[in-house]
């Protein structure tokens, strides 16, 4: 099995920055660099989220199909393989060396559980590669900063969640561009509506309306790298009342304008 060393991926590596423990790349894909499917590891934990296009990701027991507006952790040495890969794909990649580990006093679990148990932390990422686009020497420091508040979210929010926090999630991102009330909720958990309210913000880190919010513009994300659309189309698409507001809760959650995003 190959193990590819730090910073090094099956595509084209268009940018590095190195600083405080933190790798950051992007890495693109096109005809002539699609991965192929041989079994590979990396030398360093990372989380890679994906900017544009998408792949068939296989591991020792899963196989997952991976689109723009995803975020995945791999453990260092973790065997994976990608096949299937878009022309166009990008991804942009966060690796975490034993400096980082140490400097923060964390264990790559946490930012595995952190990456997995957060349905939005894509959206942290995109923030994050906003951030590294900037010729700043502080701009891994946004990285990190960006990487240790998914840590401060629902699942460090004290004991395991209650059931009706899964079910509340599931709902929620099945039905991402409807409108779901609180009494909806309430009846579709067996909750009562008072307890949803009084918690919602401790285990989801926000307001109901802000995660929805939140919820449309991760799945406008493919929406824009994937699709030829019109922006206008794809605030409608989106659940957005019009174009003018989602490009403002666009570039609120991300950082982005819907049209830089397209063309970044």
């Amino acid at each position: 099995m190959q193990i590819l060393p730090a910073a090094t991926y099956l595509g084209d590596s268009l940018t590095t920055r190195r600083a405080n423990g933190i790798l950051t790349s992007v890495t693109s894909y096109s005809e002539v660099n699609l991965p192929n499917v041989s079994l590979h590891a990396h030398e360093n934990a990372h989380v890679t989220t994906l900017l544009a296009g998408a792949t068939l990701e296989k591991r020792q027991r899963s196989e997952c199909y991976r689109q723009a507006g995803q975020a995945v952790f791999f453990h260092a040495g973790e065997p994976h393989q990608n096949s299937n890969t878009l022309p166009g794909s990008r991804n942009f990649n966060i690796e975490f060396t034993t400096d980082f580990f140490q400097t923060y006093h964390l264990d790559p679990s946490d930012i595995a559980g952190a990456v997995s148990n957060n349905p939005l932390a894509a959206l942290v990422f995109v923030n994050a590669y906003r951030e590294s686009l900037h010729n700043d020497p502080m701009a891994n420091d946004s990285v990190a900063m960006a990487i240790l508040s998914l840590l401060d979210t629902r699942t460090n929010a004290g004991n395991r969640p209650p059931k009706w926090v899964g079910q509340v999630t599931e709902l929620l991102h099945d039905r991402w561009n409807e409108q779901v009330g609180l009494e909806e909720l309430s009846k579709e958990t067996g909750v009562h509506s008072v307890t949803i309210s009084k918690h919602f913000r401790r285990y989801f880190a926000c307001s109901l309306s802000e995660y929805m919010r939140k919820l449309k513009v991760l799945n406008a994300l493919s929406l824009i790298k994937n699709t030829s659309n019109q922006l206008t189309h794809i605030a409608y698409e989106a659940g957005f009342a019009d174009q003018s507001h989602f490009t403002r809760v666009f570039k609120e959650v991300t950082g982005f304008l819907p049209k830089q995003y397209r063309n970044v």
